[in-house]
């Protein structure tokens, strides 16, 4: 990993960073025994005080990631050193399940982008189309990691349903299970915590336009809880949703404030 020390970080050392950045014990301990971290080039130990400009390089405590290359290019909607946002279409798996798949996401982007390590910081599901946020080494993953489980990476989510579905801007808190021996998940006390939000409602010529913001991340949380509200989503088979050729559901933004540099990332795509 490689970063340039930002203001916020000037007169701290670079363990004192990295601990504010929640980087794991596990690593830091690892860090401290390193010969091989470099700040402006020369061997520094894990204590050395940073400065602002300083350019910071971390030996990797990780193997590269195992996927294969694809064939194909991925669409970068943003990179930086560290991390990038990508562009999933429909149809496609964010990652293999298996060894030998070589037609997901990941695949395309390892193809694409200049880095051995390549690890998704959140899913969508198969059908959906949407902006996939993707680590470049795994500090960033942890850091990103971090953020997810505090909910400071915001998923903002497009879909469509029927008109007059009297779905109002609401918080949904619906736990959510996996119904036996089938690939739905339906509302379940003895499911997992899952909430989703609607923050906004506008109808169009065909369909109502939902904007949602998930709040956890659980497999098909959107769908489900929209068929819970007896709203299945346009062109969702699965959950019974009115015919279409395609889910009308879009990962269409994700924003954050990047954890080295403070800078506000948001990423919208294009539906």
């Amino acid at each position: 990993m490689k970063f340039i020390v930002p203001e916020k970080f000037n007169e701290t050392t670079l363990e004192e960073m990295l601990i504010a950045l929640h980087i794991p014990k596990k690593e830091l301990h690892w860090l401290r025994m390193s010969k091989d971290i470099l700040i402006n080039n020369e061997a520094q130990p894990v204590k050395t005080a940073l400065s602002t400009g300083d350019t910071v390089t971390l030996p990797d405590f990780s193997e590269p990631s195992s996927y294969k290359k694809s064939t194909k290019k991925a669409v970068i909607l943003f990179e930086d050193e560290n991390l990038l946002i990508a562009s999933k279409p429909p149809g496609q798996k964010v990652h293999p399940n298996e060894p030998t798949e070589h037609n997901t996401l990941v695949n395309d982007v390892i193809n694409t982008v200049d880095s051995d390590y390549i690890e998704p910081v959140h899913r969508l599901d198969v059908d959906t189309t949407g902006v996939v946020l993707i680590a470049k080494n795994a500090y960033m993953k942890k850091m990103l990691d971090y953020m997810l489980a505090e909910n400071n990476i915001k998923r903002i989510y497009m879909g469509h349903v029927k008109k007059n579905s009297k779905i109002a801007v609401q918080k949904i808190s619906a736990p959510l299970g996996k119904m036996p021996h089938t690939n739905i998940f339906h509302v379940t006390r003895t499911g997992k915590d899952a909430i989703t939000h609607i923050i906004g409602k506008k109808v169009t010529d065909k369909y109502e336009e939902l904007t949602i913001e998930l709040e956890t991340g659980r497999t098909h949380q959107i769908r489900a809880h929209m068929k819970h509200l007896n709203a299945p989503l346009v062109g969702d088979k699965l959950y019974g949703g009115p015919p279409s050729p395609y889910l009308h559901l879009y990962g269409y933004k994700v924003s954050f404030i990047h954890p080295i540099t403070d800078e506000e990332i948001s990423v919208t795509l294009n539906v």
